[in-house]
């Protein structure tokens, strides 16, 4: 058996898989690492996105809390303002109601003062007509008008007086 090389076969087997090679570099090879580059950039930008998103969020629910924490300030300050408003209101009427009840216990006693005064004026008038009417028939004769005077002055001056 005679080994033999042949120069044109094995050039043409190194032209053939030279072209193979640069035909599965071209059509698989290339689009393949192009769609690989272009996947990885995709779940790169993803990951980059879904990152921001969650920095978004948590400062939105660092904001929400911080929201909340003021409303419940404002709330508190409110209902605060609320009962002190409610406890000066109730207390301006507790001091209204006590200055109108003294007021109105003030007029009163004026009036009771003045009726008091009128009913002693009109007893005492009473009183001096009919202390002359008593000593006319006692004495079974008329007084004159001056006498009558004299004498009622001188019955309330006798009476007390409070």
């Amino acid at each position: 058996m005679v080994i033999s090389i042949n120069l044109w076969e094995i050039s043409f087997q190194i032209i053939n898989f030279t072209i193979l090679l640069w035909l599965i570099n071209k059509f698989l090879v290339i689009p393949m690492n192009t769609f690989l580059d272009k996947r990885a950039n995709s779940i790169k930008d993803d990951i980059e996105t879904a990152e921001e998103n969650l920095r978004k969020s948590e400062d939105l629910v660092k904001e929400n809390k911080e929201l909340l924490k003021q409303a419940r300030l404002e709330a508190k300050q409110i209902r605060e303002t609320t009962e002190n408003a409610s406890k000066n209101d109730r207390v301006q009427m507790l001091t209204q109601a006590k200055e109108e009840s003294k007021r109105v216990l003030e007029q009163a006693q004026k009036e009771i003062g003045l009726s008091v005064s009128r009913a002693k004026k009109e007893l005492l008038s009473e009183i001096g007509d009919l202390s002359v009417m008593l000593s006319e028939r006692i004495l079974s004769r008329t007084i004159s008008e001056n006498d009558k005077q004299t004498f009622v002055k001188e019955s309330l001056k006798k009476l007390p007086l409070s």
